[in-house]
């Protein structure tokens, strides 16, 4: 900066100049006033002011009792100066400490304010004749000084409005930051990183309330430190044994200056082991309450030793030799408003995690009830959620191929989970023999066709009884043997023809896939009648139970294979009738399309790929997977994986599943993770 220099004795010795306009500190230096004279104005009207003279000497060196002054002052320069020096002006504005300062310059013709090219416009104050008396320019000066003054304090009521106003645009956005987040542990972490800035705070530390059943919470569980020591949680009680207990049983903010400086005799107690076990030195502290809008204390937020700066941390060294600054009832103020907020998130987090695990318990009880209608499938659902899950995590971490710009958040992995645990759900409204049936009749028709073969077993031995009979009453004993014989022979052969056509029944009874013959052989079954002694007829075999044993393929008829296929069509029903959130509302049709086909084959709306779900297609071979692996039910075997995963494929190249998909699924090895999951 261009140097300004002393000019007379009467300046130099007046030691009861005036004061500072204003008493207070602007970034370390005092606010004093001054006046500045061209070398060609008469200063004896001036000689209670600060007084120094503008020439061309004065610029080569700064008064070191200037430079560490905020300088306010009024320059008076005529207009011959202000035109001849315009440019070593234009250089001394540009360098000086302040520009809080004021021309009165003195023309001898009238010039508007843009005239002068070393001085900008807006530092003009008056433009006065040359001739103006020195009295009236000193009252001049005083006026232009007073409105100095008010331009300052406008500056000054500006700043701190301005600095209220950051203050509450940041707890405003902290607010949002946090009402945002979902992840508990996330959320701490960001209540504590926000409470630090918010005050300048070097560390901290965050507790909140364990659950309780009582009037009010018991323990603190300290949860996260901003000093990243991988801390393990621990519980304290709520008393005076400890600052953070102490608050939350008070439900007051704390503020300690300098906790070593503690005389022992207040109602809590500091606890010095974790500074000497960490290498740390706890001077200031602002202990602040969370509380919910009941009032009620669910944390508490502990910040540590101010920062004299922000932007870096405390060096052990500073925080022992006492640079940490105390805490002020301000940041008591913002970090209140900040716990308020953390208050509010949490109590939100809770609930939303109350409301979660409630509705996480209704989907397992919903689930638990269907499979215990068909016990052979204990488990399906859950392991068809974990295999979808698996899969979809497998897919999202994918860099390359079809598949690696589909990626899943957390909540639409949770979505993915819930579709899939609840894709049977509609077997509710399947009749429970349907669901449950192991072979192609019920059990109580096959013992009814059993009854029919045994009636008709001992029909055969009455019948040839009777004829013994007849003959020995007709022939007598002689030639009986022979005839017995040949009776018992040939009831013999009746006896095993009905077993025979018996044995045709219950092999046909199995879910195993039969040929023409068989089919042939249970329609000669059919023909054959029995005669009652009412003289009503028989068959052997009715119509529907023909029906069911001609079922070339599972166990299933064409009617009942429809009521279990109506599985799907119930369980979107059901599904659509929740109030699902936003982040699950596709859940429905997620589950409803689990066994469509890509070549639209498929049930119960025959899509085609375009139309089948991403999160659809992972599930259908997650279900066909576990379908083909599970224990063994009652119509069928457990396959081993490799047999499984050779269905699967003959499946993906008949066009039905996606093979990319099951690409994944067989790379990433989901089918090995079952019984890992928390599902």
């Amino acid at each position: 900066m261009d140097s300004l220099k002393e000019s007379d004795s009467k300046s130099d010795v007046r030691q009861d100049a005036p004061l500072p306009l204003s008493a207070e500190r602007r970034r370390g230096t005092e606010l004093a006033r001054y006046v500045f004279l061209s070398p060609d104005i008469d200063s004896s009207s001036f000689d209670e002011l600060h007084i120094r003279q503008i020439d061309n000497a004065d610029h080569r060196a700064e008064p070191a009792q200037v430079q560490d002054r905020f300088v306010s002052a009024i320059c008076i320069v005529t207009e011959q100066y202000a035109d001849d020096n315009a440019a070593m002006l234009g250089q001394w504005l540009e360098g000086i400490f302040s520009r809080e300062m004021l021309f009165l310059i003195l023309c001898k013709r009238e010039r508007g304010r843009n005239s002068f090219q070393g001085i900008p416009s807006e530092l003009i104050y008056l433009i006065m004749p040359s001739g103006t008396p020195g009295p009236f320019l000193r009252q001049l000066v005083e006026n232009a000084y007073r409105e100095m003054s008010l331009r300052l304090d406008r500056l000054g009521y500006q700043t701190r409005l301005e600095l209220s106003l950051q203050d509450m645009r940041r707890i405003i956005r902290i607010g949002q930051l946090l009402s945002t987040e979902k992840d508990f542990e996330v959320l701490i972490g960001k209540i504590l990183h926000e409470a630090m800035g918010v005050v300048g705070a070097d560390a901290g530390s965050i507790y909140v309330t364990e659950p309780y059943k009582g009037d009010r919470p018991e323990y603190l569980r300290f949860k996260k430190s901003a000093l990243q020591l991988n801390a393990s949680e621990f519980v304290l009680p709520i008393d005076a044994r400890s600052i953070a207990g102490y608050v939350a049983s008070s439900g007051a903010p704390l503020m300690i200056p300098d906790c070593y400086a503690l005389s022992g005799e207040e109602p809590y107690r500091f606890n010095r082991e974790y500074d000497q076990q960490h290498r740390y030195f706890t001077r200031s502290m602002l202990v602040i309450p969370m509380k919910n809008y009941r009032n009620e204390i669910i944390g508490v937020i502990q910040l540590i030793n101010k920062k004299p700066e922000a932007g870096r941390s405390l060096r052990f060294e500073e925080m022992r030799d006492g640079a940490v600054r105390p805490f002020t009832t301000a940041d008591m103020d913002k970090a209140s408003a900040v716990a308020g907020q953390a208050a509010v998130a949490i109590e939100n987090n809770r609930l939303i995690n109350d409301i979660n695990h409630l509705f996480e318990g209704f989907v397992r009880a919903s689930v638990t009830a269907i499979e215990q209608r068909d016990p052979t499938t204990s488990g399906h659902s859950f392991r068809v959620a974990e295999y979808t899950v698996g899969l979809a995590e497998a897919v999202d971490r994918l860099s390359s191929g079809r598949f690696q710009h589909l990626k899943f958040t957390r909540e639409q992995i949770r979505e993915i989970r819930y579709a899939s645990l609840l894709h049977d759900f509609g077997k509710v409204g399947v009749r429970e023999q349907v669901l449950v049936k192991a072979k192609k009749l019920y059990p109580d028709q096959l013992n009814e066709i059993r009854w029919r073969f045994r009636y008709a077993r001992k029909a055969l031995e009455y019948k040839y009884s009777q004829k013994k009979l007849n003959y020995l009453k007709e022939n007598g004993e002689g030639p009986f043997r022979d005839y017995e014989r040949y009776i018992d022979a040939e009831l013999a052969q009746k006896i095993e023809e009905l077993q025979g056509m018996l044995q045709i029944v219950e092999l046909s009874n199995e879910p195993n896939v039969v040929d023409g013959d068989s089919i042939v052989q249970i329609e000669q079954v059919a023909l054959n009648r029995l005669h009652l002694d009412d003289g009503t007829i028989v068959p052997f075999l009715t119509d529907n139970e023909l029906m069911s044993l001609q079922v070339r393929r599972g166990n299933l008829d064409q009617r009942e294979r429809l009521e279990i296929e109506s599985h799907v069509t119930h369980t979107y029903r059901f599904l659509v009738q929740i109030p699902w959130t936003g982040d699950l509302k596709r859940v429905p049709d997620i589950a409803y399309g689990h066994h469509e086909k890509l070549d639209g084959s498929g049930y119960p709306l025959g899509l085609n790929r375009p139309e089948i779900l991403p999160q659809t297609r992972m599930m259908t071979i997650a279900d066909i997977y576990d379908a083909l692996t599970a224990p063994d039910r009652p119509y069928k075997k457990s396959l081993h994986s490799d047999a499984a995963l050779d269905i699967l494929g003959k499946e993906a190249r008949d066009g039905h599943l996606d093979p990319e998909m099951l690409k994944v699924f067989i790379e990433a090895k989901v089918f090995e993770k079952r019984g890992e999951g928390a599902y």
